[in-house]
């Protein structure tokens, strides 16, 4: 970590010193850039200027060779003088339209002007002096030299714009002379120095990009090296990891973590599954779990206090044990759950007990069952024989008094029929506990809900109740005993139809089938059991209801044990119960 950081300091500073050397170098690129402008312009001026001088120095040297032509001839007569003579006033004006061509400040061309004027009258009087020559040598007459001095004096004249005109020439080149000296030493200082930067900023950052190089050689060298450890640590881990997967894979019991949820004031909000082993896959159903969140994908937890409890499960590091009925997500068992804490989220190991629970259930019972015959059969023996003493004492009792009193046969026909209430009770109680050999034969569910059907359509069609029957094609016959069967499916039907109101009941038959067994369950939309009752509902001798011995779905629930068919039942006050028997695989008869 600090061979990094070094390393992006290092990349820090060295695009700091580029880019500064970056602008340093432009500004003395500019500088530089100015300095050669300048020795440029200069320049320029003072070639300007020397043209110029050159221009004006044609016009004099013209007007002089025109001077010494008329001079000559002047006083010569010479005509070989006037060759020079022309030439120069030719030289002169063309010198004089450059000059014009190159003075464009005000004052020189005002003293240009002035130039020009002297030397056009200068013109005239040397064209004068010529025609006077001219006319003189015809005559033959003496030639007059004064009027030379006069001419001198408008040359006078002349040289005198002439050398004003020069003066400031001078003076303006020796200015841009100044300038150009100065100026042409900084520029090649500036080049000198420009290169000398140059190359001392490209040797800086050849010498830190070189260190630079190094440095991330090393690093790189370091980061390598890390990277095997960490690929060899990542390995190791995948291997840890594979083989704990594989023990936990293993268990029988269904293994899955989570990690907590949390919202913008940090409370859980819901749990994401992190991992499950094959067992609670299995258990679930579902192998696409992972990623997803719990209350999304299994809602009921919100509903039966898992969620809660998982979250004191994180927030107070609390273990949480329970056995809880489970019931939603295709789910319907008994499981054992055992959750605690795992950083930010938590562990929770469940097992299915449902099997457990109902062989409990089964075994407590069958002890009940058994212990409510046993003692069934000694009351019911115990009652019966001075039953039978008491009903012999009063045939011999009304044998003798009725003859001879006949207001008291009214009470012996009430004896009568108590004794026999008592004797149907203690039939119904030995009947219940008796030990029943099954005739097991084949039975088709069609058969098993019809007849039972046709065992209570005389209490449906009196109290005009309404039947449905809805049952699934190809559904395999059972080995049953078909009367038993219909026993108890009847028993069951009757306290359905006990149940529901006259004329607005409906009781329902649906048969239906799941590759483990095949559900026939009875709905009826009668007044419903309330949940503290529920649980009581097949112990012997309850009954919800005046007039009954309570013994009907104890004995409709033995019968079906018997046949290895469990039976459960659901409530809502007001919305009616359902039955649902559960015919197992074992019980298919083969083939069908």
């Amino acid at each position: 970590m600090n061979d990094l950081r070094r390393i992006t300091e290092e990349q820090r500073i060295s695009k700091l010193l580029f880019f500064g050397m970056v602008v340093l170098m432009l500004v003395l690129l500019y500088a530089t850039y100015k300095s050669i402008s300048g020795f440029q312009d200069s320049v320029h001026v003072i070639r300007g200027q020397t043209a110029k001088k050159v221009a004006l120095d044609g016009v004099m040297s013209a007007l002089r060779d025109q001077e010494t032509g008329v001079r000559g001839y002047v006083i010569t007569s010479n005509t070989s003088f006037l060759e020079p003579y022309r030439a120069a006033k030719v030289d002169h004006i063309r010198c004089l339209h450059d000059s014009y061509e190159l003075f464009k400040n005000v004052e020189d061309r005002k003293d240009l002007d002035s130039l020009r004027a002297s030397a056009l009258r200068l013109t005239a009087l040397w064209a004068q002096r010529i025609r006077s020559v001219d006319l003189q040598v015809e005559r033959d007459t003496l030639i007059e030299t004064l009027p030379l001095l006069v001419d001198k004096v408008e040359m006078d004249r002349t040289r005198s714009i002439y050398e004003r005109i020069s003066q400031r020439l001078v003076v303006q080149r020796n200015a841009a002379l100044e300038i150009e000296e100065s100026v042409g030493f900084a520029a090649p200082a500036m080049l000198i120095v420009f290169s000398l930067l140059a190359i001392v900023a490209t040797s800086i950052l050849f010498w830190r990009l070189t260190r630079s190089l190094r440095d991330t050689a090393v690093a790189g060298k370091e980061l390598r090296a890390n990277v095997r450890d960490l690929a060899d640590e990542v390995l190791t881990r995948t291997q840890l990891q594979g083989m704990l997967q594989k023990l936990l894979d293993t268990s029988p019991n269904g293994i899955m973590s989570f990690k907590a949820l949390r919202n913008e004031e940090h409370i859980i909000i819901d749990f994401e599954y992190l991992s499950s082993n094959r067992v609670a896959n299995e258990m679930l159903g579902r192998t696409d779990l992972v990623g997803k969140h719990l209350l999304e994908e299994m809602i009921e937890h919100d509903d039966n206090g898992l969620f809660d409890a998982y979250v004191k499960v994180v927030e107070e590091n609390d273990v949480f044990v329970s056995e809880i009925h489970y019931h939603g997500s295709g789910l319907n068992n008994w499981y054992r759950i055992h959750a605690v804490k795992m950083e930010d989220g938590f562990v929770v190991t469940f097992t299915d007990i449902t099997e457990q629970r109902r062989l409990q259930e089964s075994s407590v019972e069958t002890d009940r069952l058994e212990l409510t015959a046993q003692i069934t059969r000694t009351v019911a023996h115990e009652v019966r024989n001075p039953l039978t003493n008491i009903y012999l004492a009063i045939e011999q009792l009304q044998d003798e008094v009725e003859a001879d009193h006949e207001d008291v046969k009214h009470f012996f026909q009430i004896i009568e029929r108590n004794l026999e209430r008592i004797g149907t009770l203690i039939k119904e109680m030995l009947e219940s506990s008796r030990k029943r050999e099954l005739n097991l034969i084949p039975c088709k569910m069609d058969d098993i809900v019809n007849n039972a059907l046709k065992a209570i359509k005389d209490r449906l069609d009196l109290k005009l109740m309404k039947s449905r029957i809805h049952i699934d094609p190809d559904l395999p016959e059972v080995m049953a005993d078909c009367e038993l069967i219909n026993l108890a499916i009847t028993n069951i039907c009757t306290n359905a139809v006990e149940a529901m109101d006259p004329e607005r009941g409906e009781l329902s038959f649906t048969v239906t089938r799941d590759p483990e067994a095949v559900y026939l369950a009875i709905t009826d939309n009668g007044k419903g059991i309330p949940p503290e009752n529920l649980e009581r509902l097949f112990e012997p001798f309850y009954t919800g209801r005046s007039g009954g011995l309570g013994l009907g779905l104890t004995t409709a629930r033995s019968i079906l044990k018997s046949h290895e068919v469990s039976m459960s039942a659901q409530s809502k006050v007001g919305d009616g119960s359902k039955f649902t028997l559960r015919f197992p695989e074992k019980i298919f008869v083969k083939g069908t």
